[in-house]
């Protein structure tokens, strides 16, 4: 009998490839920035953290909201839309808060917020979450046609 690998969700493994480069990019530029000024360093941290929780929680919604009514689908995203505005500025002011004279935390912050939008770029232009797919697809067919021709010769003899 054939055996057929069930494929990931493709929204969970964009998902989760998105979170894994940006917190890899923020963790790499918060290194690179505490060389620099600590202050950078932990504004990335804070932006960093702050812009892929945006993102995670903005992606579990979508994921839920599509299957909902039109007219739930626009208050749903408003309201979520506005929780991570909300969350992008705290953050800012906190980052804000660290160096006031420099603005270093702020810069720091800003970046760590653009992270996730950086990748997300990344992603859309290389596919790069999707490479894994086709080549299951084409051993699942693979091995399918190899499983059938065992068959024929089989029933041959």
């Amino acid at each position: 009998m054939p055996t057929i690998s069930k494929k990931p969700d493709p929204l969970r493994r964009f998902r989760l490839m998105a979170v894994r480069l940006s917190m890899t990019i923020v963790i790499v530029c918060a290194v690179i920035a505490y060389t620099f000024d600590p202050i950078a360093a932990q504004g990335v941290l804070l932006g960093g953290i702050a812009g892929v929780l945006g993102f995670w929680v903005i992606a579990v919604r979508l994921e839920k909201v599509a299957r909902e009514k039109p007219e739930k689908v626009q208050y749903a995203a408003l309201t979520w839309s506005f929780y991570r505005y909300a969350l992008y500025g705290i953050v800012l002011y906190k980052a804000f808060a660290l160096d006031r004279t420099s603005y270093h935390g702020l810069l720091g912050a800003l970046v760590g917020i653009f992270a996730i939008r950086f990748v997300l770029m990344y992603l859309a232009i290389t596919a790069r979450d999707q490479q894994g797919e086709h080549s299951a697809e084409e051993n699942a067919t693979q091995t399918i046609a190899d499983e059938t021709a065992d068959d024929a010769e089989t029933l041959d003899i």
